[in-house]
């Protein structure tokens, strides 16, 4: 079979090259990571058998209401948080990290109580940074992590008016980072579960009315007004970019499995009117002045209306939204539909006009985490195009073209760019690179039956679909859905080449 380029391992040979003072360091801070598990470890057994009197354990119980249980924390010590920071930070942003970045790194250290991170955002952090930690000890303490995370997403919201606000935002953090492992992990209905709550906050805190420049947006909400408005744009921008991670990730996944969204987007009363995001960091009075507003935002890209929004943030949502507005379209073909076509025009029209302006691959000058970012954007692109034509590609001999160069498209993407970068990747590319591979295996099952393809030779085709396939190998041994999206694509492919 073909394979990617450079397909080793990313972890590679992190340390080759380090001086011996280095090497020591590393070797104190192992060792303070031993101890600091084996005492956690030992909690946790104290936890599990709380009748074994030989043990003795000293923790803090969280106070909890009659009819629930009360919580025992785990007692994370610093070094091992700042273990579990490093592993997650560099890449927090393919989870779904929309906070001011510059902000939230100085919160870490503060002794304010007003700036100080939620433990919601905190114990989701750590759970991430067990699971991508390189320290098999670490990360075989995912469970607890997890229990933890779980705790403090449903204990978040602070009653305390001053705090309401980024609380909210912390928890939603929260939310995401718990949807992205639970899909990571295969657990796809506690993943859309977290994405529901998520939703359920922003929308009821009215962050998708931000900015709007409907007068009577706020008339008769409940919830809205009891949010304080932002000390300054940059709390502004994390409540905006909050509600478009959600909206990125309500979007894939109702549209990967076809169910209902957690948003009826053309309802008023849940229209997203606020304007399309900067990325992280990038608010301040001159790029975000008090003067912008904005209304039907969504409606209005839709309807290829010229916008502001380019940012990476922008690109993400944009792109995830053409791919859910394609799937849904898909699920209401009628024939003979005039509305239908006029509809399809127009959503074709929109994705042919975003992946003229997405920015390439190729470019020297991205950083390896912009290239990351743009690969969902560009693949989520792609695939809206094969979702969109393969309504008519039986029979329509222009969507059979555009539904194969989208799908050939896909596979020169990843042929551009180094694999090894991606320690993590989002997981709905487990699912776009199942419908771009069986793209493939269609063309292959045709030259079985007929004896031609409609395009390339069938080697091309069969290469094409072993790079995929090879592809979610890599990753597959990182995400349990990838890995089940990678068994069906090997089982499909091989009965099409007849090899059973």
């Amino acid at each position: 079979m073909s394979r990617p380029p450079s397909a080793r391992s990313p972890k590679g040979t992190a340390y080759n090259g380090k001086s011996v003072a280095t090497e020591n360091v590393l070797a104190s801070i192992n060792q303070l990571l031993r101890e600091d598990i084996a005492i956690l470890e030992t909690r946790l057994q104290q936890l599990e058998n709380p009748s074994d009197s030989s043990r003795t354990l000293v923790l803090h119980a969280a106070s909890g209401s009659t009819s629930t249980p009360p919580h025992t924390p785990l007692n994370v010590s610093l070094n091992m948080r700042q273990a579990l920071f490093r592993s997650v930070l560099p890449y927090s942003f393919e989870f779904g990290f929309f906070l001011d970045y510059p902000r939230f790194s100085t919160s870490l250290s503060s002794h304010s109580s007003h700036d100080q991170p939620f433990p919601s955002i905190l114990s989701a952090c750590q759970l991430l940074g067990a699971y991508l930690s390189p320290v098999n000890e670490l990360s075989a303490l995912q469970s607890a992590f997890l229990s933890q995370a779980l705790y403090d997403a449903s204990t978040g919201i602070s009653r305390d008016p001053i705090h309401l606000a980024r609380s909210i935002v912390h928890c939603v953090q929260a939310e995401v980072f718990l949807s992205q492992y639970f899909f990571v992990n295969g657990r796809t209905l506690e993943g859309k579960y977290r994405i529901s709550n998520a939703m359920s906050m922003v929308l009821g805190a009215g962050f998708h009315k931000i900015r709007s420049s409907d007068a009577y947006a706020f008339q008769g909400r409940a919830g809205m007004h009891s949010v304080l408005p932002p000390r300054d744009p940059g709390e502004e921008g994390e409540r905006i970019n909050a509600l478009w991670q959600v909206v990125i990730m309500n979007a894939c996944w109702t549209a990967a499995d076809g169910s209902p969204s957690n948003i009826a987007y053309d309802v008023p009363e849940s229209r997203i009117d606020a304007p399309w995001p900067l990325d992280s960091g990038s608010y301040s009075q001159a790029s975000f002045p008090d003067s912008i507003r904005s209304s039907h935002t969504i409606q209005n890209f839709i309807s290829n209306v010229p916008d502001n929004g380019r940012s990476l943030l922008a690109i993400h949502v944009k792109a995830a939204m053409l791919f859910e507005r394609s799937s849904l379209l898909q699920r209401q073909y009628r024939p003979n539909a005039t509305r239908f076509q006029q509809t399809f025009n127009n959503l074709n029209s929109a994705i042919n006009n975003m992946a003229a302006v997405l920015p390439s691959l190729s470019d020297h000058n991205l950083s390896r985490s912009t290239i990351r970012r743009l690969l969902i954007a560009h693949t989520l692109c792609r695939v809206a195009t094969i979702v969109l034509h393969g309504i008519f590609e039986q029979r329509d001999p222009a969507s059979q073209g555009q539904v194969l160069t989208a799908a050939e498209s896909v596979v020169m993407l990843l042929k551009s760019i180094n694999l090894t970068d991606f320690p993590f990747i989002d997981p709905i590319m487990g699912h776009l690179w199942m419908t771009t591979v069986n793209v493939f295996i269609k063309e292959i099952r045709l030259h079985v039956a007929t004896g031609m393809t409609r395009r390339s030779s069938l080697q091309g085709m069969m290469d094409s679909a072993e790079f995929i396939i090879a592809t979610m190998r890599m990753f597959s041994t990182k995400s349990s859905f990838i890995e089940a999206q990678l068994t069906h694509a090997r089982q499909s492919y091989m009965t099409a080449i007849g090899r059973h």
